[in-house]
Protein backbone atom coordinates (compact mmCIF):
# COMPACT_ATOMS: atom_id res chain seq x y z
CA UNK A 1 0.00 0.00 0.00
CA UNK A 2 2.67 2.45 1.06
CA UNK A 3 4.77 1.81 -2.24
CA UNK A 4 1.19 2.22 -4.34
CA UNK A 5 0.79 6.06 -2.48
CA UNK A 6 3.86 6.74 -3.20
CA UNK A 7 3.96 5.71 -7.10
CA UNK A 8 0.18 7.91 -7.19
CA UNK A 9 2.28 10.96 -5.28
CA UNK A 10 4.69 11.04 -7.72
CA UNK A 11 2.40 10.78 -10.50
CA UNK A 12 0.35 13.82 -9.12
CA UNK A 13 3.56 15.55 -8.45
CA UNK A 14 4.87 15.09 -12.34
CA UNK A 15 1.30 16.52 -13.55
CA UNK A 16 2.04 19.13 -10.93
CA UNK A 17 5.47 20.03 -12.32
CA UNK A 18 4.28 19.80 -16.09
CA UNK A 19 1.27 22.56 -15.23
CA UNK A 20 3.34 24.78 -13.50
CA UNK A 21 5.79 24.73 -16.52
CA UNK A 22 2.94 25.06 -19.16
CA UNK A 23 1.67 28.14 -17.06
CA UNK A 24 5.28 29.84 -16.98
CA UNK A 25 5.82 29.42 -20.95
CA UNK A 26 2.19 30.83 -21.67
CA UNK A 27 2.90 33.91 -19.84
CA UNK A 28 6.42 34.19 -20.97
CA UNK A 29 5.83 33.47 -24.61
CA UNK A 30 2.99 36.67 -24.83
CA UNK A 31 0.42 34.06 -25.49
CA UNK A 32 -1.31 35.51 -22.30
CA UNK A 33 -1.41 38.94 -24.06
CA UNK A 34 -2.99 38.35 -27.26
CA UNK A 35 -6.76 36.83 -28.27
CA UNK A 36 -5.79 33.53 -27.64
CA UNK A 37 -6.90 29.82 -26.25
CA UNK A 38 -5.32 26.80 -25.36
CA UNK A 39 -6.37 23.16 -24.50
CA UNK A 40 -3.95 20.41 -24.02
CA UNK A 41 -5.23 16.90 -22.46
CA UNK A 42 -3.09 13.81 -21.92
CA UNK A 43 -4.48 10.88 -24.71
CA UNK A 44 -4.58 8.12 -22.28
CA UNK A 45 -6.04 9.67 -19.24
CA UNK A 46 -7.86 12.33 -20.99
CA UNK A 47 -6.47 14.48 -17.77
CA UNK A 48 -6.72 18.21 -18.29
CA UNK A 49 -3.04 19.48 -17.82
CA UNK A 50 -3.52 23.08 -19.20
CA UNK A 51 -6.37 25.32 -20.55
CA UNK A 52 -6.99 29.10 -21.40
CA UNK A 53 -10.08 29.84 -22.99
CA UNK A 54 -11.08 27.04 -24.10
CA UNK A 55 -14.77 27.36 -24.71
CA UNK A 56 -14.09 30.55 -26.18
CA UNK A 57 -14.66 30.82 -29.99
CA UNK A 58 -11.39 31.88 -32.68
CA UNK A 59 -11.02 31.72 -36.32
CA UNK A 60 -9.61 28.32 -36.94
CA UNK A 61 -7.69 29.32 -40.58
CA UNK A 62 -6.12 25.54 -41.76
CA UNK A 63 -7.15 24.21 -38.38
CA UNK A 64 -10.76 23.58 -39.99
CA UNK A 65 -9.25 21.53 -42.28
CA UNK A 66 -9.07 18.77 -39.47
CA UNK A 67 -12.78 19.04 -39.42
CA UNK A 68 -13.29 18.40 -43.16
CA UNK A 69 -10.73 15.95 -42.38
CA UNK A 70 -12.71 13.85 -40.00
CA UNK A 71 -15.82 14.13 -42.06
CA UNK A 72 -14.13 12.46 -45.44
CA UNK A 73 -12.72 9.77 -43.52
CA UNK A 74 -16.11 9.10 -41.88
CA UNK A 75 -17.76 9.13 -45.18
CA UNK A 76 -15.67 8.04 -48.04
CA UNK A 77 -14.00 5.14 -48.97
CA UNK A 78 -10.36 4.31 -49.94
CA UNK A 79 -10.91 5.14 -53.53
CA UNK A 80 -12.45 8.48 -54.42
CA UNK A 81 -15.69 8.51 -56.55
CA UNK A 82 -14.62 10.60 -59.59
CA UNK A 83 -17.23 11.19 -61.92
CA UNK A 84 -20.98 10.05 -62.40
CA UNK A 85 -22.23 8.37 -65.68
CA UNK A 86 -25.26 7.10 -67.33
CA UNK A 87 -25.06 5.88 -70.99
CA UNK A 88 -27.59 5.40 -73.23
CA UNK A 89 -27.61 3.79 -76.82
CA UNK A 90 -25.70 6.89 -78.55
CA UNK A 91 -25.01 9.45 -75.34
CA UNK A 92 -22.60 9.36 -72.49
CA UNK A 93 -24.07 11.84 -69.89
CA UNK A 94 -21.69 12.48 -66.97
CA UNK A 95 -21.14 14.63 -64.13
CA UNK A 96 -18.48 16.24 -62.34
CA UNK A 97 -18.13 14.91 -58.21
CA UNK A 98 -15.71 17.77 -57.18
CA UNK A 99 -12.57 15.21 -57.99
CA UNK A 100 -10.01 17.71 -57.90
CA UNK A 101 -7.39 15.25 -59.38
CA UNK A 102 -8.29 15.43 -63.16
CA UNK A 103 -5.41 17.15 -64.69
CA UNK A 104 -3.72 18.15 -61.15
CA UNK A 105 -0.07 19.12 -61.99
CA UNK A 106 0.55 16.85 -58.53
CA UNK A 107 -2.28 14.30 -58.91
CA UNK A 108 -2.71 13.61 -62.26
CA UNK A 109 -5.43 12.15 -62.14
CA UNK A 110 -6.95 11.03 -65.84
CA UNK A 111 -9.73 8.48 -65.21
CA UNK A 112 -12.42 10.77 -66.98
CA UNK A 113 -10.75 11.26 -69.22
CA UNK A 114 -9.79 7.73 -70.11
CA UNK A 115 -13.55 7.18 -69.83
CA UNK A 116 -14.48 9.65 -72.59
CA UNK A 117 -11.79 8.81 -74.91
CA UNK A 118 -12.89 5.30 -75.25
CA UNK A 119 -16.06 5.81 -76.54
CA UNK A 120 -17.54 7.31 -79.85
CA UNK A 121 -20.99 8.16 -77.91
CA UNK A 122 -22.12 12.19 -78.04
CA UNK A 123 -20.43 13.48 -74.89
CA UNK A 124 -22.87 15.38 -72.38
CA UNK A 125 -21.83 17.26 -69.21
CA UNK A 126 -24.73 17.45 -67.57
CA UNK A 127 -23.68 19.62 -64.52
CA UNK A 128 -25.72 22.93 -63.21
CA UNK A 129 -23.73 25.67 -61.92
CA UNK A 130 -26.27 26.41 -59.30
CA UNK A 131 -24.86 23.07 -57.55
CA UNK A 132 -21.27 24.77 -56.92
CA UNK A 133 -20.57 28.12 -55.25
CA UNK A 134 -17.22 29.01 -57.17
CA UNK A 135 -16.27 31.35 -53.99
CA UNK A 136 -16.87 30.99 -49.94
CA UNK A 137 -18.93 32.58 -47.78
CA UNK A 138 -16.40 35.13 -45.89
CA UNK A 139 -13.48 35.03 -48.59
CA UNK A 140 -11.57 37.83 -48.72
CA UNK A 141 -12.78 39.25 -52.09
CA UNK A 142 -9.98 40.74 -53.67
CA UNK A 143 -8.22 36.96 -53.54
CA UNK A 144 -9.73 35.92 -56.38
CA UNK A 145 -6.34 35.93 -58.76
CA UNK A 146 -4.21 34.61 -55.94
CA UNK A 147 -2.90 30.66 -56.03
CA UNK A 148 -4.50 29.81 -52.42
CA UNK A 149 -7.86 31.00 -53.43
CA UNK A 150 -8.70 28.55 -56.63
CA UNK A 151 -12.38 28.37 -57.15
CA UNK A 152 -14.41 25.73 -56.43
CA UNK A 153 -16.69 23.76 -59.35
CA UNK A 154 -18.24 20.00 -60.00
CA UNK A 155 -15.50 19.03 -62.27
CA UNK A 156 -11.67 20.95 -61.16
CA UNK A 157 -9.68 20.58 -63.79
CA UNK A 158 -5.69 21.51 -63.82
CA UNK A 159 -6.22 22.87 -59.86
CA UNK A 160 -8.43 25.50 -61.58
CA UNK A 161 -5.55 27.42 -62.51
CA UNK A 162 -3.47 28.63 -65.43
CA UNK A 163 -0.05 28.49 -65.33
CA UNK A 164 2.60 30.98 -66.47
CA UNK A 165 6.36 31.35 -67.22
CA UNK A 166 8.82 33.03 -68.89
CA UNK A 167 11.77 32.32 -70.51
CA UNK A 168 13.92 34.80 -72.86
CA UNK A 169 10.94 36.51 -73.26
CA UNK A 170 9.02 33.82 -73.91
CA UNK A 171 5.47 33.76 -72.63
CA UNK A 172 4.37 30.08 -71.36
CA UNK A 173 1.10 28.95 -70.53
CA UNK A 174 -0.20 26.00 -69.64
CA UNK A 175 -2.87 24.91 -70.56
CA UNK A 176 -2.67 26.15 -73.66
CA UNK A 177 -5.92 26.83 -74.34
CA UNK A 178 -6.01 30.20 -72.38
CA UNK A 179 -2.91 31.11 -74.38
CA UNK A 180 -5.44 33.85 -76.77
CA UNK A 181 -6.61 35.64 -73.57
CA UNK A 182 -3.05 36.38 -72.40
CA UNK A 183 -1.12 39.43 -73.04
CA UNK A 184 2.12 41.77 -71.75
CA UNK A 185 1.34 44.99 -69.57
CA UNK A 186 3.25 47.15 -67.36
CA UNK A 187 2.32 45.47 -63.92
CA UNK A 188 5.38 43.40 -62.43
CA UNK A 189 2.88 40.79 -61.13
CA UNK A 190 0.20 38.30 -63.53
CA UNK A 191 -2.73 40.30 -63.36
CA UNK A 192 -6.61 38.30 -64.09
CA UNK A 193 -9.74 40.60 -64.98
CA UNK A 194 -11.92 40.01 -61.90
CA UNK A 195 -15.21 39.08 -64.21
CA UNK A 196 -13.07 37.31 -66.75
CA UNK A 197 -10.74 35.01 -67.84
CA UNK A 198 -8.13 37.69 -69.31
CA UNK A 199 -4.87 37.92 -67.98
CA UNK A 200 -1.93 40.15 -68.37
CA UNK A 201 1.49 39.18 -67.28
CA UNK A 202 4.57 41.45 -67.12
CA UNK A 203 7.12 42.14 -69.91
CA UNK A 204 10.56 40.57 -68.53
CA UNK A 205 13.17 38.08 -69.82
CA UNK A 206 12.61 35.29 -66.85
CA UNK A 207 9.82 34.30 -64.55
CA UNK A 208 9.56 31.39 -62.56
CA UNK A 209 5.88 29.53 -62.48
CA UNK A 210 3.05 31.53 -61.40
CA UNK A 211 -0.13 29.98 -60.80
CA UNK A 212 -3.29 32.11 -60.97
CA UNK A 213 -6.97 30.77 -60.62
CA UNK A 214 -9.59 31.36 -63.67
CA UNK A 215 -13.47 31.17 -63.60
CA UNK A 216 -14.89 27.91 -63.67
CA UNK A 217 -18.83 27.11 -65.00
CA UNK A 218 -20.18 24.00 -66.77
CA UNK A 219 -19.78 25.56 -69.87
CA UNK A 220 -15.79 26.42 -69.10
CA UNK A 221 -15.64 22.66 -68.32
CA UNK A 222 -17.18 21.08 -71.39
CA UNK A 223 -14.43 23.53 -73.29
CA UNK A 224 -11.37 22.63 -71.64
CA UNK A 225 -12.72 18.88 -72.06
CA UNK A 226 -13.17 19.53 -75.69
CA UNK A 227 -9.67 21.04 -76.49
CA UNK A 228 -7.91 18.32 -74.37
CA UNK A 229 -9.80 15.59 -76.08
CA UNK A 230 -10.07 16.63 -79.19
CA UNK A 231 -13.71 16.08 -79.41
CA UNK A 232 -16.82 17.69 -78.47
CA UNK A 233 -18.15 17.80 -75.36
CA UNK A 234 -21.54 19.31 -75.20
CA UNK A 235 -23.36 21.35 -72.09
CA UNK A 236 -26.52 20.32 -70.70
CA UNK A 237 -27.58 20.85 -67.56
CA UNK A 238 -29.41 18.05 -65.63
CA UNK A 239 -29.89 16.61 -62.44
CA UNK A 240 -28.44 13.36 -62.23
CA UNK A 241 -30.19 9.91 -62.64
CA UNK A 242 -31.23 7.79 -60.48
CA UNK A 243 -29.65 5.00 -62.78
CA UNK A 244 -26.56 6.66 -63.24
CA UNK A 245 -23.22 4.96 -62.09
CA UNK A 246 -20.58 6.14 -59.48
CA UNK A 247 -17.07 5.87 -60.85
CA UNK A 248 -14.18 5.20 -58.36
CA UNK A 249 -10.65 6.20 -59.01
CA UNK A 250 -7.24 6.46 -57.46
CA UNK A 251 -6.69 6.57 -53.16
CA UNK A 252 -8.47 9.27 -50.79
CA UNK A 253 -5.30 9.47 -49.05
CA UNK A 254 -3.16 10.89 -52.29
CA UNK A 255 -6.06 13.84 -51.57
CA UNK A 256 -5.52 13.95 -47.93
CA UNK A 257 -1.71 14.27 -47.61
CA UNK A 258 -1.63 17.31 -49.85
CA UNK A 259 -4.20 19.42 -48.21
CA UNK A 260 -3.03 18.36 -44.32
CA UNK A 261 0.42 18.61 -45.36
CA UNK A 262 0.98 21.81 -47.62
CA UNK A 263 -2.78 23.41 -46.66
CA UNK A 264 -4.24 22.71 -50.45
CA UNK A 265 -7.33 25.00 -50.17
CA UNK A 266 -8.81 23.93 -52.79
CA UNK A 267 -8.69 20.05 -52.17
CA UNK A 268 -9.92 20.59 -48.57
CA UNK A 269 -13.22 22.59 -50.24
CA UNK A 270 -13.65 19.73 -53.23
CA UNK A 271 -13.58 17.01 -50.65
CA UNK A 272 -16.65 18.43 -49.14
CA UNK A 273 -18.39 17.65 -53.09
CA UNK A 274 -16.90 14.06 -52.91
CA UNK A 275 -18.32 13.43 -49.79
CA UNK A 276 -21.98 14.82 -51.57
CA UNK A 277 -21.29 12.46 -54.32
CA UNK A 278 -20.72 9.67 -52.24
CA UNK A 279 -23.95 10.75 -50.31
CA UNK A 280 -26.26 11.39 -53.21
CA UNK A 281 -26.34 14.89 -52.04
CA UNK A 282 -25.48 18.47 -54.29
CA UNK A 283 -23.70 21.29 -53.77
CA UNK A 284 -22.98 24.28 -52.56
CA UNK A 285 -21.07 24.53 -49.98
CA UNK A 286 -23.25 25.30 -46.94
CA UNK A 287 -25.95 22.57 -48.06
CA UNK A 288 -23.35 20.22 -47.70
CA UNK A 289 -22.14 21.31 -44.50
CA UNK A 290 -25.12 21.40 -43.08
CA UNK A 291 -26.35 18.01 -43.97
CA UNK A 292 -23.21 17.24 -41.91
CA UNK A 293 -23.76 19.08 -39.31
CA UNK A 294 -27.59 16.62 -38.98
CA UNK A 295 -25.82 13.85 -39.12
CA UNK A 296 -23.00 14.58 -37.00
CA UNK A 297 -23.14 15.91 -33.41
CA UNK A 298 -20.08 16.74 -32.97
CA UNK A 299 -20.26 19.45 -35.56
CA UNK A 300 -23.23 21.03 -33.15
CA UNK A 301 -20.94 23.57 -31.81
CA UNK A 302 -18.78 24.90 -34.84
CA UNK A 303 -19.49 28.18 -36.74
CA UNK A 304 -18.42 25.87 -39.80
CA UNK A 305 -18.33 27.71 -43.34
CA UNK A 306 -16.11 25.83 -45.52
CA UNK A 307 -13.83 23.11 -46.28
CA UNK A 308 -10.26 24.76 -46.24
CA UNK A 309 -10.60 27.60 -43.43
CA UNK A 310 -10.14 30.65 -45.87
CA UNK A 311 -13.60 32.11 -44.66
CA UNK A 312 -13.52 34.45 -41.80
CA UNK A 313 -16.69 33.26 -41.12
CA UNK A 314 -15.48 30.05 -39.17
CA UNK A 315 -15.35 29.92 -35.58
CA UNK A 316 -14.15 27.13 -33.65
CA UNK A 317 -13.37 26.30 -30.08
CA UNK A 318 -10.16 24.82 -28.50
CA UNK A 319 -12.19 22.23 -27.31
CA UNK A 320 -13.93 21.43 -30.15
CA UNK A 321 -10.69 20.70 -32.11
CA UNK A 322 -9.35 18.02 -29.53
CA UNK A 323 -12.96 16.47 -29.63
CA UNK A 324 -12.33 16.27 -33.71
CA UNK A 325 -8.89 14.75 -33.21
CA UNK A 326 -10.05 12.76 -30.04
CA UNK A 327 -12.35 11.14 -32.53
CA UNK A 328 -10.03 11.09 -35.69
CA UNK A 329 -7.31 9.03 -32.91
CA UNK A 330 -10.09 6.77 -32.18
CA UNK A 331 -11.16 5.94 -36.11
CA UNK A 332 -7.88 6.16 -38.25
CA UNK A 333 -5.37 4.08 -37.15
CA UNK A 334 -2.23 6.11 -35.07
CA UNK A 335 0.51 4.78 -38.56
CA UNK A 336 -1.85 5.98 -41.13
CA UNK A 337 -3.21 9.73 -39.12
CA UNK A 338 0.71 10.37 -38.13
CA UNK A 339 1.60 9.77 -41.60
CA UNK A 340 -0.95 12.02 -43.12
CA UNK A 341 -0.17 14.41 -40.59
CA UNK A 342 2.65 17.03 -41.30
CA UNK A 343 5.57 15.87 -38.80
CA UNK A 344 7.42 18.45 -36.51
CA UNK A 345 10.88 19.50 -37.35
CA UNK A 346 10.09 16.63 -40.89
CA UNK A 347 7.66 17.42 -43.07
CA UNK A 348 4.82 19.68 -44.15
CA UNK A 349 3.76 22.97 -42.74
CA UNK A 350 5.44 22.52 -39.45
CA UNK A 351 9.04 20.91 -40.82
CA UNK A 352 11.00 23.92 -39.16
CA UNK A 353 8.87 23.94 -35.85
CA UNK A 354 11.62 21.84 -33.81
CA UNK A 355 10.69 20.29 -30.29
CA UNK A 356 13.76 20.58 -27.42
CA UNK A 357 14.46 17.52 -27.28
CA UNK A 358 14.82 15.38 -30.09
CA UNK A 359 12.78 12.28 -28.67
CA UNK A 360 9.95 14.50 -28.28
CA UNK A 361 7.73 15.44 -31.69
CA UNK A 362 4.18 16.42 -32.49
CA UNK A 363 1.78 16.12 -35.66
CA UNK A 364 -0.44 19.05 -35.66
CA UNK A 365 -1.76 20.89 -38.57
CA UNK A 366 -1.48 25.07 -38.51
CA UNK A 367 -3.61 27.44 -39.70
CA UNK A 368 -2.94 30.98 -40.60
CA UNK A 369 -3.64 34.29 -41.91
CA UNK A 370 -2.61 37.82 -41.20
CA UNK A 371 -1.94 37.85 -37.96
CA UNK A 372 -3.50 34.65 -36.46
CA UNK A 373 -1.74 31.67 -36.26
CA UNK A 374 -2.85 28.40 -34.76
CA UNK A 375 -1.60 24.79 -34.40
CA UNK A 376 -3.69 21.72 -33.50
CA UNK A 377 -2.31 18.00 -33.15
CA UNK A 378 -0.66 15.36 -31.50
CA UNK A 379 2.59 15.87 -29.00
CA UNK A 380 4.61 12.82 -28.03
CA UNK A 381 6.92 13.65 -25.40
CA UNK A 382 10.41 12.23 -24.30
CA UNK A 383 9.11 10.05 -21.93
CA UNK A 384 6.61 8.70 -25.00
CA UNK A 385 3.30 10.22 -22.98
CA UNK A 386 1.18 11.51 -25.53
CA UNK A 387 -0.98 14.50 -25.54
CA UNK A 388 -3.57 16.14 -27.63
CA UNK A 389 -3.54 19.64 -27.78
CA UNK A 390 -5.53 23.10 -29.45
CA UNK A 391 -3.65 26.43 -29.36
CA UNK A 392 -5.43 29.12 -30.69
CA UNK A 393 -3.82 32.87 -31.00
CA UNK A 394 -6.00 35.23 -33.37
CA UNK A 395 -5.16 38.95 -33.87
CA UNK A 396 -2.04 39.18 -32.43
CA UNK A 397 -0.07 41.82 -32.27
CA UNK A 398 3.34 39.69 -33.17
CA UNK A 399 4.70 38.02 -36.09
CA UNK A 400 3.50 34.72 -37.41
CA UNK A 401 7.35 33.66 -36.80
CA UNK A 402 7.35 35.03 -33.38
CA UNK A 403 3.87 32.90 -32.69
CA UNK A 404 5.07 29.88 -33.74
CA UNK A 405 8.02 30.52 -31.05
CA UNK A 406 5.24 31.25 -28.11
CA UNK A 407 3.67 28.22 -29.25
CA UNK A 408 6.27 25.68 -28.93
CA UNK A 409 7.78 26.72 -26.31
CA UNK A 410 4.15 26.08 -24.60
CA UNK A 411 4.22 22.38 -26.24
CA UNK A 412 8.29 21.91 -24.94
CA UNK A 413 7.13 22.39 -21.34
CA UNK A 414 5.66 18.54 -22.02
CA UNK A 415 8.77 17.08 -21.75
Amino acid sequence: MKLLASLVLIGLMAASCTSTRISKAFKTGHLDEQASGVLIQALESGKVVFQHHADHYFMPASNAKLVTFLEATRILPDSIPTYRYLETQDTLYFWGTGDPSLLHPDLKGDALLKKLSATNKVLVLADSDEHSKPLGEGWAWDDYADDYSAEISSIPMYNNQVRFSINSGVVQVFPPYFEPQVKSGKSQFVQRDRTSNAFEVPTVQKMPTVAVPFITSAKQSAVLLTAQLGKPVLAYPQAFDARSVLAYAGKTDSLYLPMLHFSDNQIAEQLLYLIAAQKNWVGPTSKIIEKLKKEDSLLAPLKWVDGSGLSRYNLMRPKDLVAVLLKLKAEVSEARLFKLLPESGRTGTVRKMVPATNASRFYAKSGSFGNTYNLAGYYRNAQGKMFVFSIMSNMGNRSIAAMKQDILGLLNALR
